[in-house]
């Protein structure tokens, strides 16, 4: 530079190159944590340590502020702002709670859902506008409903008989609601009225069984005690035709 004899310039020069060389090692280390996580695709993970924010899964991409993973409950988003710790997990790919999110059949022979493909976390919060979804993952902030407004800001959520505003910037993972729940639901309500059903068929069963036992007992006994009573009075009248005769 033109003012490199001004002694207090080349010290501020010194300073700023100083800066730079810190920037730039910041810049490698940035480059490296990305280049850590994008080896992950396809590999099963796990975000967080422990606590109601801690998920598992196989990563599916590594956007420019969000991560999809794939679970057993459906498609994942993460905001990475959120991700406190991503650890790669031992076992093939999409282990014990990963899975085939990517569009394809899941173990339960339904399809899933396709995966978001938005610039950055607040698109894909858009993207889900008018629909039923399951904001955060757990503890007291994972709240369900409908997106009946979604902004660059904040979402209007409809939960039950309430409206809830929240705040883009404290959504942790958003995904679609109900996945992974409904044929377990429907399952179970068959099997219950399955099992209601049979119970009360067999009660009728048992019934119209008992029913007819005791009918039959019934007119059994009827017919019985009619022969008997029949038997006595043409007994009664052979006698008093005898005594008659006797008289005479």
């Amino acid at each position: 530079m033109n003012h490199c004899c001004n002694h207090h310039f080349v010290a501020g020069q010194f300073a700023g190159e100083n800066n730079c060389h810190k920037s730039n090692k910041s810049n490698r280390s940035g480059n490296n944590n990305q280049n850590f996580v994008q080896s992950l695709v396809g590999k099963n993970v796990k975000i967080n340590r422990g606590g109601p924010d801690s998920l598992e899964g196989k990563l599916i991409a590594v956007r420019s502020d969000y991560l999809v993973l794939g679970t057993n409950q459906g498609v994942v988003y993460v905001a990475s702002s959120h991700v406190k710790s991503i650890t790669e997990m031992g076992g093939k790919s999409g282990g014990k709670s990963g899975g085939n999110a990517s569009g394809g059949i899941n173990r339960s022979g339904r399809r899933n859902q396709q995966v978001i493909n938005a610039n950055n976390f607040n698109g894909v919060i858009r993207a889900f506008n008018q629909q039923f979804v399951q904001i955060n993952w757990g503890g007291p902030e994972k709240v369900e409903g409908f997106i009946a407004q979604a902004g660059n800001e904040s979402i209007l959520l409809v939960s039950g008989n309430q409206a809830i505003q929240i705040q883009n910037d404290h959504i942790k993972t958003i995904k679609s609601a109900g996945t992974g729940n409904k044929s377990g639901g429907n399952k179970n309500n068959n099997k219950n009225d399955n099992k209601n059903d049979n119970k009360n068929d067999n009660k009728n069963k048992s019934g119209n069984r008992s029913g007819n036992r005791s009918g039959n007992r019934n007119g059994n006994n009827n017919r019985t005690q009619g022969n008997r009573s029949g038997g006595r009075n043409r007994a009664n009248a052979a006698s008093v035709k005898t005594a008659r005769r006797s008289v005479k």
